[in-house]
């Protein structure tokens, strides 16, 4: 009788561990599930406001322009007193844009070559052409880089300009250069952020420049001879 009783405890006992165990199982199981539910609804909201992000803003790419210039490639020359025999290494891209939405584009050029260039940049300016085929210049600046960003932004009516800025151990990021009557564009050192702003307008000066050096496609201050062409 004594050994049945033991029995019948013995059993009791590992029923009641069976069911601990079953019960520490579900909770597990709930717990994941939950986990997944909880980390898939974040995913979600993360996707939702990328997605909001990209709908509140719309950028169009534009690349540069590619027929000659040479009233700008001389202007350029001019400008930044290129020797003669860097002419026909030194490149140039430019993109009409209107700025101040008076309904006559100008114009935005950066040009890349020993003289104006260095380990963080190139040099770009900001030009309205002239009936004279002249040009005024509306901005000056060195050490960026492409493409160029002109937001939809308006300050003092003229679109802001976002320029990229990277290499030579400088901080890497973006750079915004505003227009003031009197001194025209000039960048706005407050304006550094390091991540591009997420802004409207159009990204022009798009181009690839390393594929443009391997296909051989760009402009150059002074035409290159046939042979380095073909």
């Amino acid at each position: 009788m004594k050994r049945t009783l033991g029995m019948v405890f013995f059993l009791v006992v590992l029923a009641g561990t069976a069911g601990c165990g079953e019960k520490n199982t579900a909770d597990i199981t709930a717990q994941e599930n939950n986990q997944t539910e909880q980390t898939e609804q974040t995913l979600e909201e993360h996707f939702f406001s990328a997605e909001q992000d990209e709908q509140n803003y719309n950028v169009l790419e534009e690349f540069s322009e590619d027929e000659e210039y040479p009233e700008l490639a001389a202007f350029l020359e001019e400008y930044y007193q290129i020797p003669e025999e860097e002419c026909k290494e030194t490149r140039y891209y430019y993109n009409y844009t209107d700025l101040d939405e008076d309904g006559t584009d100008e114009i935005v050029a950066v040009t890349i070559g020993d003289t104006t260039s260095d380990t963080r940049g190139d040099a770009a300016l900001v030009l309205r052409p002239e009936e004279n085929g002249q040009f005024e210049v509306l901005g000056t600046f060195l050490q960026i880089h492409t493409p160029v960003m002109i937001s939809d932004e308006l300050e003092n009516g003229w679109h802001t300009i976002i320029f990229p800025i990277y290499g030579g151990g400088q901080e890497s990021g973006f750079i915004s250069a505003v227009y003031t009557e009197g001194t025209g564009y000039q960048l706005d050192e407050k304006s550094f952020v390091r991540e591009e702003p997420k802004v409207s307008g159009d990204r022009i000066l798009s181009d690839n420049l390393i594929n443009d050096m391997d296909t051989d496609n760009y402009l150059t201050i002074a035409p290159r001879d046939t042979e380095s062409q073909n």
